[in-house]
């Protein structure tokens, strides 16, 4: 689910249209026992809207896109998420584990590599040493 998404084109939505929306989705779906929601995180969605799809959804929720240490935690200590998952963040940094343990800073993901065929962007970049 990416709630608030308007890249491709998409016109921002009404607030109360989209928080609407998705919190009957997420009651919809908690209702066919789906196992869990993943969610495209957007710096544009309300905590409401978060806290409402929470309470409307029992089942595991996964929280991603554009999350640091810090935000990931908050999610998942005071917030909405069960889990987060980290991509971009995961491509560019191959000890990315190490990274979050040490409090050392990412490498940033080169988005002209990202998701295209060859070595280039998933092997070439630094780790810590």
């Amino acid at each position: 689910m990416s709630p608030f998404l308007t890249t491709n084109g998409m016109l921002p939505y009404e607030e109360s249209e989209v928080h609407d929306t998705y919190v009957y989705l997420a009651q919809e779906l908690n209702r066919l026992g789906i196992a869990y929601l993943h969610i495209s995180n957007n710096p544009g969605i309300p905590q409401k809207t978060h806290n409402a799809i929470r309470e409307a959804f029992t089942n595991t929720i996964i929280y991603c896109n554009g999350l640091t240490a810090e935000t990931a935690e908050t999610m998942l200590q005071d917030g909405p998420a069960d889990l987060v998952a980290f991509g971009r963040s995961f491509l560019a940094n191959p000890d990315f584990m190490r990274r979050i343990e040490k409090n050392e800073p990412l490498n940033e993901p080169d988005y002209n590599t990202l998701y295209t065929p060859g070595e280039q962007g998933y092997t070439d970049y630094p780790e810590l040493n």
